[in-house]
């Protein structure tokens, strides 16, 4: 009697292992499958590291029929505001604008000598080519460019390094 039982539960035992074995073969076939199935997703187009630095200005234009200045979105790579921002845009500026109905104000052959940042106010000082220019026009493409910036608030032109007579203070946004 005393090995009938042991047999019976040996038996049993043996079942319920061959059970369980059987449960995790069907399982782990059905995991297989599922990963096999999968597919990889891949975007269609991969980002650049330049694209990922993209940043706008705003460069302030004359429109060539209402002569106003307006605003041009520029986007630019953000590692080339790094150095100093404010002589990049002012650069900016003098390059001229990359839109058909706007031309620029600042007069062809002016320079920008150096450009720096004095508390809230922006000293830019440029050739003496600048000064051909005529109306208020080159001085506020300039101006509100750079108060666009939020660390900016008023901007003070120079010419060759020296304070001009009818530009002794320092103007603000327009």
């Amino acid at each position: 009697m005393k090995k009938k039982v042991i047999f019976r539960t040996i038996l049993i035992v043996g079942v319920i292992l061959i059970l369980a074995i059987l449960i995790f073969l069907n399982f782990s076939t059905e995991v297989v499958e599922n990963v096999e199935n999968e597919t990889e997703i891949e975007p269609e187009q991969e980002i650049s590291e330049e694209q990922m630095r993209q940043t706008s200005l705003t460069l302030y234009f004359e429109d060539k029929e209402s002569l106003e200045l307006v605003k041009e979105e520029r986007k630019v790579d953000a590692k080339n505001l790094l150095d100093n921002p404010y002589m990049y845009i002012v650069n900016l500026l003098i390059n001229g604008t990359e839109e058909e109905n706007l031309q620029n104000p600042i007069p062809k052959g002016t320079k920008v000598n150096k450009v720096e940042l004095k508390g809230d106010c922006a000293y830019v000082d440029l050739s003496g080519e600048f000064l051909n220019s005529s109306g208020m026009n080159p001085i506020y493409s300039i101006v509100n460019s750079l108060t666009e910036l939020k660390e900016v608030n008023s901007v003070k032109i120079l010419i060759d390094g020296k304070e001009q007579e009818n530009m002794k203070e320092a103007f603000v946004r327009k």
